[in-house]
């Protein structure tokens, strides 16, 4: 019996996920859908996703011939992922045009099974301190709170009032009532 569900568990799993967010090798994959990305020395950059649409923290990061180092601030932007999608930017060939380039604003491209785009809104993601971007799923909390934004895997979601009354309408009696009790519990504070 324990062989049988091992044999059906690997036979089932290539599909779980879909498709893969990858990057070129000068830009680093920070965050997907709020979550940090776990990276190390031997990963590709790459992280295994369901299809949809989901949140992207990418930054510019590359070490030239003269051994010189420019990184740019994270950029949050949702991309569609069909099937393998790899994320690029402008191709950019010496310090000085790169410095260039991430001082006005870089572009975005993104291909997948389905073609080739350009993303068209992005924002810098800023921090503070020494370690500006070490809390990464923070910043991108504190980003998607301001934006009114609601990010689940798969989905990005621009939470507005009407969607919160089409929640409650939808919402069980149960749920109405909890609903109510935090409310009230909430807003005397």
């Amino acid at each position: 019996m324990r062989f049988t569900g091992l044999i059906l568990s690997l036979a089932i799993s290539p599909f779980a996920f879909s498709g893969e967010i990858v990057t070129h090798s000068d830009l680093e994959l920070m965050a997907v859908d709020g979550a940090k990305v776990k990276s190390s020395f031997f990963t590709d950059n790459s992280m295994e996703v369901t299809d949809g649409t989901h949140q992207v923290v990418v930054r510019y990061s590359n070490s030239f011939r003269d051994e010189r180092l420019l990184q740019s601030r994270p950029y949050v932007f949702n991309i569609t992922v069909d099937g393998d999608t790899e994320i690029s930017t402008n191709k950019l060939l010496s310090f000085a045009q790169a410095e260039q380039k991430i001082s006005t604003e870089l572009d975005w491209f993104v291909e997948n099974d389905a073609g080739e785009y350009q993303v068209e809104t992005s924002d810098q993601l800023h921090g503070d301190g020494f370690a500006p971007y070490a809390d990464i799923e923070g910043l991108v909390g504190q980003y998607n709170q301001k934006n009114n934004l609601q990010v689940t895997e798969g989905t990005v979601t621009k939470i507005t009032t009407n969607s919160l009354i089409e929640q409650y309408k939808a919402a069980t009696a149960e749920q109405k009532k909890q609903f109510k009790i935090w409310l009230i519990n909430n807003d005397i504070k």
